[in-house]
């Protein structure tokens, strides 16, 4: 199953950056991913010159740990990748 296509999150997640309205596309470089809560990760993505944050909740810890471990090696790709990640 593609990570766009998992009934466990939401995606793609809604981008904002600080003073601006939210982005919501998968456009962009992952430019980051963190674990900073058990069931929560952030993102940020640069797009333009500019870079946007989204936090991604999880269902439970062990999904999100699962997720943050599968994402990290997409850091640097293109957004649009990380809906193809199969899992």
């Amino acid at each position: 199953m593609r990570l766009r296509e998992h009934p466990k999150i939401q995606w793609p997640p809604s981008w904002a950056e600080l003073d601006e309205s939210p982005l919501r596309a998968e456009e962009g470089i992952l430019r980051e991913v963190n674990l900073i809560e058990p069931m929560k990760l952030l993102l940020s993505n640069e797009m333009d010159g500019k870079v946007y944050f989204a936090e991604i909740d999880c269902s439970n810890a062990a999904f999100a740990s699962r997720l943050h471990e599968k994402i990290k090696p997409i850091v640097g790709r293109p957004i649009r990748e990380l809906g193809e990640l199969d899992f």
